[in-house]
């Protein structure tokens, strides 16, 4: 027992030293190879940003087109918004991943969003870094537990470097992993997974922009009310957006299984539905849309259903197989979202985009801790109180679904919404509720989420 009380801070610091090497190291990596990648993809933006209209009537199929063959051809992880693949990688394979995804990945989000496509940029990243985390493993021979461990580090340092974030990009690596669970054992080496590939890409020229005209809101009762509003209205419109994304997803598969459809073509005809609603509502909604992103977050008016026509292109983008991320498409949702509720709220614009973009993130992507700090860390921490009654109902509203159907159950939400626990959420059975005016035959504990009540009655 001495002998233990003496060698155990020894060991624990062995701990410390190993993760903060090993997560530096694999940090570092991805800190280049994402730059790099950001680099290329800002490149093709600029050159399509000048094309007339009729081109992007022809980029928009072909870009559809050409990302179908690499993904079908090359790596069919690649599809989606890429993030969601690596989740799976995590939970069925500990952390086992395809080295051809980056490249692949990374070459279809460009010819995704160049065109028109409305996806986001960290999706790949978050893929590109956990390639390279694997290649580290496979390179120093680790175990599975080890493995998935520096694949976590390596999704947490692509965030970081994507959103230029490193201590939300740390958090909302481990966090999309589980709703409702946080892996403490690896809150240490993402850190400094984040930390370093933070460095790395500001020292190669990588910056990061946000528009920012936030000012503190005196504390009362009203605002409390009024934030929890924005947060009930940002839950519900990225449930809107999973609604969407999985209607069209699903009908895909249908038209692949029973029609014998080509998978390639269904990118080709979501550019297609793209182009036809760039003729509706331009060309603002498509692409990452950080001009949008950044109009709102400046106070300045986007349009009362801009929020929507992002919603849709989004779910026409991924939904029907192109290529991309889902974070940046949250930020420009909520944003515009919480611009157009800022007048009937009696908020600040761009204070209300900037809540509404955290809001809308942490409901998405069921990440609200993640989110907290990341609009602290963009923002600002005179925030922080705003962000933190905002994000929670939002969390809640949206509720047993994700951008990231894959993510373990580690959280009932609600008692009267019972859901397996311990199993991702896409394999989850839909249990059939009564309508919520329906008297129930007995009182249910809240507490007692792990039983919940058997009949509905």
């Amino acid at each position: 027992m001495v002998l233990r009380r003496f060698w155990e801070p020894l060991f624990m610091g062995r701990q410390l030293l190993f993760w903060l090497v090993l997560g530096s190291l694999t940090g570092g990596l991805v800190g280049v190879v994402v730059t790099y990648f950001l680099d290329l993809l800002f490149w093709s933006i600029h050159v399509t940003a000048g094309w007339p209209l009729w081109a992007l009537g022809l980029a928009l199929p072909g870009g559809g087109l050409l990302t179908g063959l690499l993904i079908y051809y090359g790596a069919p992880d690649a599809a989606g918004h890429g993030t969601e693949a690596v989740i799976r990688a995590v939970h069925r394979r500990a952390g086992q991943i395809n080295w051809k995804v980056a490249p692949i990945k990374a070459l279809a989000t460009i010819t995704t969003i160049a065109a028109g496509g409305a996806a986001g940029k960290e999706g790949p990243s978050a893929q590109i870094g956990a390639a390279v985390a694997s290649a580290v493993a496979d390179a120093l021979r680790f175990s599975s537990a080890q493995r998935q461990k520096i694949v976590i580090c390596g999704i947490g340092a692509g965030f970081a470097a994507v959103f230029g974030t490193p201590v939300a990009g740390a958090i909302l690596g481990i966090e999309v992993l589980a709703l409702g669970d946080l892996w403490y054992e690896m809150l240490l080496p993402s850190f400094a997974a984040a930390v370093m590939a933070y460095e790395v890409a500001h020292h190669l020229g990588l910056s990061w922009v946000y528009a920012q005209a936030v000012t503190p809101i005196p504390f009362s009762v009203g605002l409390f009310a009024r934030l929890v509003g924005l947060g009930v209205a940002s839950g519900l419109s990225a449930y809107l957006l999973v609604l969407l994304m999985e209607g069209f997803h699903h009908g895909m598969e249908s038209l692949k299984t029973r029609r014998r459809w080509w998978p390639p073509i269904f990118p080709m005809l979501a550019g297609v539905l793209l182009f036809i609603m760039f003729l509706a509502v331009g060309r603002a909604p498509g692409g990452l849309s950080l001009g949008l992103l950044n109009q709102a977050l400046a106070g300045r008016t986007v349009g009362d259903f801009m929020w929507w026509w992002k919603i849709v292109f989004v779910a026409v983008t991924l939904g029907m197989g192109m290529s991309g991320g889902i974070i940046t498409p949250l930020f420009v949702i909520g944003a515009t979202l919480g611009s157009a509720l800022a007048g009937p709220l009696g908020l600040p614009m761009a204070d209300g985009a900037a809540i509404g973009m955290m809001a809308v993130t942490a409901a998405g992507a069921n990440a609200p801790v993640a989110a907290i700090f990341m609009g602290m860390e963009i923002f600002g921490s005179r925030l922080g109180p705003d962000f933190l009654i905002a994000v929670v109902p939002a969390f809640i509203m949206i509720g047993n679904h994700s951008v990231y159907p894959s993510q373990r159950v580690r959280l009932q939400k609600s008692p009267w919404v019972p859901i397996s626990v311990g199993v991702a959420l896409e394999d989850t059975p839909n249990q059939p509720l009564p309508p919520p005016w329906i008297r129930r035959s007995k009182s249910v504990d809240p507490m007692d989420a792990q039983n919940p009540p058997a009949s509905m009655i």
